[in-house]
């Protein structure tokens, strides 16, 4: 069992996590219960980065990159 750290997106609080996948290499991400909010977040298990966090920073990125346009 490998355990890891992320941070709650509803709470903010560092939680830590754990993965049971064995020894091979650790997955993109991982389902995982929070024990601050009780909720389920996705989360990248090498980064302890969630999902929705992944997000918002891609769609900012997209949004003030002055290459991109909606035409």
């Amino acid at each position: 069992m490998r355990t890891f750290v992320f941070r709650c997106p509803t709470t903010g609080y560092n939680v830590q996590g754990r993965y049971e996948g064995g020894n091979g290499p650790l997955p993109a991400f991982v389902g995982q219960h929070c024990l601050a909010c009780n909720g389920l977040h996705v989360v990248d298990p090498r980064t302890g980065k969630g999902m929705s966090e992944l997000r918002a920073v891609a769609a900012r990125r997209q949004s003030s990159d002055p290459t991109s346009s909606d035409d």
